[in-house]
């Protein structure tokens, strides 16, 4: 099985995470605004769904996380156990804010106060998840591994996520956002 430097794989996720909070933090500029985009708000949901959950937390779970576990790294009880938890917890507050969002485009005037609830949950959510892995987790890898077997690499898991399509979307969007 191909080999993968760790300090490659950390870098690359570090470059999303800060995608991650550009993105979270235009969510709560939409939200917050007087008269909330559609379809701002829609596109922002699936590029948490999208680029956070399938391509980001894909390259954390099958890569870097199952690669320092099959060399020791303990599962159960360890940081990767707290990520790996923080990640489902993620997925459930973007189903519920995917399924809010549908109640507002549906008519549903009160479901827009509680999606913009429920975003600073996961805003608050991931924004600490993050901290805790650019601070924590990853230098505990990187001083203990340098490398890691895995059958895909970073590139792989990109492009089968559209890395490049999501972020020069989200690029767009902060530009139209960025007088407002």
């Amino acid at each position: 099985m191909p080999k993968v430097r760790v300090k490659y794989v950390t870098s690359a996720l570090r470059e999303h995470h800060d995608k991650i909070l550009e993105a979270v933090a235009l969510l709560d500029k939409v939200l917050s605004s007087p008269s909330p985009d559609p379809e701002a708000v829609h596109f922002l949901i699936q590029f948490i769904q999208r680029f956070v959950d399938q391509c980001h937390h894909s390259i954390e779970e099958y890569i870097l996380f199952q690669g320092v576990n099959r060399q020791g790294f303990p599962y159960l009880g360890s940081p990767i156990y707290v990520m790996t938890s923080e990640h489902g917890i993620g997925r459930y507050l973007a189903r519920v804010m995917e399924e809010l969002y549908t109640a507002w485009k549906n008519g549903d005037q009160n479901a827009l106060k509680e999606l913009a609830d429920y975003a600073k949950l996961y805003i608050d959510h991931i924004s600490e998840h993050i901290m805790k892995e650019n601070n924590v987790l990853f230098p505990m890898l990187e001083s203990s591994y340098s490398e890691v077997s895995s059958s895909r690499t970073v590139e792989d898991i990109e492009k089968e996520n559209q890395h490049d399509y999501w972020m020069a979307k989200l690029e767009e969007l902060k530009k139209s956002w960025s007088g407002q």
